[in-house]
């Protein structure tokens, strides 16, 4: 900022190098005044944005660590389930086994039971062929006894008759 002074007998007129001076140090004053005011404002923000980093520090700190608690827990629930898992194979193929040999004595005693029902269904057989023979053998006695009897009738009644002729 360039100013022109009147000059005087002895240079430059006092009274306004005076005035000039007094208004760049008002101007500088009000501007250091501003300066300050403004240096006084940065300062606090800087406190504030120095307590917010540092309540954000402490916030991440406890996200932090909670991440690891909830990582620790993850993992101990994760093998938890791992072990859940695998004794519960363990239990179904123990099962399996357990239900294929319990199948193999179920089919084991079907065969005892068909292998006995066929035993049982041949020696019925046996049985009743047995009673048929002995019924068709006191069928055909009965009936030659009948036949017998009625031959012996028949032949009582020809020597009844040939007995008579004889006597006549």
């Amino acid at each position: 900022m360039k100013k022109q002074f009147s000059t005087g007998i002895f240079g430059y007129n006092k009274k306004q190098v005076n005035r000039h001076l007094e208004e760049l140090t008002k101007d500088y004053e009000e501007e250091l005044s501003k300066k300050k005011d403004r240096l006084l404002e940065l300062a606090e923000e800087n406190h504030r944005l120095k307590q917010e980093v540092e309540e954000q520090n402490e916030r991440i700190a406890k996200f932090i660590e909670q991440e690891k608690y909830i990582s620790r827990a993850l993992i101990k629930a994760e093998q938890r389930a791992q072990a859940i898992v695998e004794e519960g194979r363990r239990k179904s193929v123990e099962e399996i086994a357990q239900l294929k040999e319990e199948k193999e004595k179920w089919r084991e005693k079907f065969r005892e039971v068909r292998s006995e029902l066929l035993v049982l269904e041949q020696a019925l057989t046996d049985m009743m062929q047995k009673f048929r023979d002995e019924i068709n053998f006191y069928t055909a006695k009965e009936i030659s006894e009948s036949i017998l009897t009625e031959e012996e009738a028949e032949d009582g009644k020809e020597r009844n008759v040939e007995n008579k002729k004889v006597i006549a």
